[in-house]
């Protein structure tokens, strides 16, 4: 099932950049051993995350809803080498398949994982973030923005 025209499609994939080859492996890996697969940040998606990073280059990004990684890993790309990614999921279960992706990257050190309740763990980060993911359950997305409103700056 196509949720874009094959016109749009090809216009996409001659106009992107290449999908790099660890974000490749992650989205093979998540197809052969996570039940959604489905949820996974696709390639077109994730390289308008990392344009969108690299051009803000943040120091702190806080991402809710990590699922395997992807996202977190564009994301990443745009980090000066100071900064952090904070990804925040409910799911214990995947962190094992995160990390593994996330070491593997040039960014592994620099991305901190939390695994719970965002509305939770939200307030109790002393951080104020220059980006902000939110990409975890659709019906929590007022209170998600509620929580890190106060952890922002102008423009975040």
């Amino acid at each position: 099932m196509h949720f874009i025209s094959p016109l749009l499609e090809s216009y996409l994939a001659d106009n992107s950049q290449e999908e790099p080859k660890l974000l490749q492996d992650l989205t093979r890996e998540t197809h052969l051993k996570v039940i959604q697969p489905r949820m996974l940040t696709g390639h077109f998606q994730g390289r308008v995350l990392s344009l969108l990073s690299k051009i803000i280059n943040p120091t702190y990004i806080l991402e809710i809803g990590t699922y395997t990684g992807y996202s977190a890993l564009c994301l990443a790309e745009g980090l000066g080498k100071e900064g952090e990614l904070h990804t925040i999921d409910v799911n214990a279960e995947l962190k094992h398949i995160q990390r593994t992706f996330f070491d593997r990257s040039d960014y592994g050190n620099q991305i901190i994982q939390h695994v719970g309740n965002a509305l939770d763990i939200i307030p109790e980060l002393d951080i104020t973030f220059d980006l902000i993911f939110i990409d975890a359950e659709k019906k929590q997305y007022d209170k998600y923005l509620e929580k890190v409103l106060p952890k922002t700056k102008s423009g975040t």
